[in-house]
């Protein structure tokens, strides 16, 4: 099984002494989210769209099995 993450960080959020806070926010946002997932078939929980303190969709998780 692989995890593709892609963040796009070209947008307002992620400027200058804010691109590691947000990263950080957005991974630990997904972390938390699946913390509990112990079924790799429950790709519901697992895939999602990832989103900036904006609301903006800045990138998505997919699990490859």
């Amino acid at each position: 099984m692989r995890l593709n993450l892609v963040l796009d960080t070209d947008n307002a959020a992620f400027d200058g002494d804010d691109l590691g806070p947000e990263v950080s926010r957005i991974l630990i946002k997904y972390a938390n989210a699946i913390k509990t997932v112990s079924d790799p078939d429950t790709s519901i929980d697992l895939e999602t769209l990832l989103k900036d303190t904006n609301g903006n969709k800045v990138g998505y998780v997919k699990w490859i099995i």
